[in-house]
């Protein structure tokens, strides 16, 4: 069994409904997408060609990579279509009352 470790990203604040951000998390690009049902942590890397996530188009719970549409479930990371045949690795989010996000990674994380 592998440790967890919470660590603190961002804040509600610091993230609008319906958009997303990366940020550096223990050295790892982290993207948070936050939609009307919650806050999702991915890896920020298309496993179709390498491109960074952020700024994707996002629907539902489906998260579009910028550079070739490649889609993946924010809530899982499962690719969708013929482009996201490889998942992107997700993390469990924790929100406390005060709006802080923290974001599980394993003590071994590669991104």
């Amino acid at each position: 069994m592998s440790e967890v470790r919470w660590l603190p990203v961002a804040t509600l604040a610091e993230l609008a409904v319906d958009s997303n951000k990366a940020f550096k998390v223990d050295g790892k690009s982290i993207l948070l997408c936050r939609t009307a049902a919650g806050v999702f942590a991915l890896a920020n890397r298309c496993t179709h060609q390498l491109a960074a996530l952020e700024g994707g188009r996002m629907r539902g719970h489906q998260l579009y990579c910028p550079k070739h549409g490649a889609c993946f479930d924010m809530r899982t990371g499962s690719g969708i279509g013929p482009l996201g045949k490889v998942p992107v690795p997700s993390y469990a989010v924790q929100i406390t009352d005060d709006g802080q996000i923290s974001v599980a990674l394993p003590e071994t994380v590669t991104t």
